[in-house]
Order: C-alpha cells, then structure tokens, then sequence
C-alpha cells in the first residue's frame, strides 16, 4: 500500500497544467504592471500639456487654470485624479498640475503622485503698442 502510494505521488499527469497556469498568473502579472505603468506615463504627459498650455494661456493674460483643466478634462479617464492651479507674480505666470494617477487596481502599491509646473513670463507692451 505504501508502494502504491509513493508511485501515484510520483506520477506527472497533470504537471502541464499547472505550469501553464504558473506561466499565466506570471503573464497576466507582467500585463497588468505594464498598463498600470503607460496609464502613469500618460497621465504625466497630459500633466506636462496642461501646464504648459496653461502657462502659455495665463502669460498672455487669459485665465490660465481653467485653460488647464480644460486640457485635463480632454484627457478622459486618465486625468480625473489631476486638477490645475495658477500663480502669479509682477513678472512670472505658473501653472502646476497635480494628482493621482489612475490606477488598475484601486488596492496595491502606491503610486507616485503626478506634478507638473510650467512658468513663463507675463507678456506686458508698452503702452504705445496697445493702441491700435
């Protein structure tokens, strides 16, 4: 009886699927890390856009933040963790965006938060060059 026992635990039917199924987990792991990482890479680059439009918007005397939110908002899914504020000083207009990224999973690591500034100098004219 002992025999027969170590024979069946020795048997290898059945080791196919499991290693497939090892090998899918390990597939499924590696796809799930990859999107979550261009979901990121995407969210900074929309990051990036917003405040540098903004920034552009506000420079030249328009209201810079909402210009960003608005590239933001065109973004979709990918932005929804991200809002734009402004500053101002006499000479310099900035723009920054922060926030979550979006995440696959809501439970996991955490990621790195999103933030993006872009200054630029306030456009002033002499005011001869105003008058039309």
């Amino acid at each position: 009886m002992l025999r027969r026992l170590v024979r069946r635990l020795r048997c290898e039917r059945g080791d196919g699927l499991i290693d497939g199924l090892l090998v899918l987990g390990l597939v499924l792991l590696v796809v799930t890390v990859t999107v979550q990482l261009l979901l990121y890479a995407h969210a900074r680059s929309l990051a990036v856009g917003a405040a540098q439009d903004g920034a552009r918007t506000g420079a030249a005397g328009g209201s810079g933040a909402a210009r960003a939110n608005d590239v933001l908002a065109a973004g979709g899914g990918a932005t929804d963790g991200l809002h734009a504020t402004s500053s101002t000083t006499d000479t310099t207009f900035t723009v920054e965006v922060a926030g979550q990224p979006p995440r696959v999973f809501p439970v996991g690591f955490a990621l790195p938060r999103v933030s993006e500034r872009a200054t630029l100098p306030v456009e002033r004219y002499p005011e001869l060059e105003r008058r039309p």
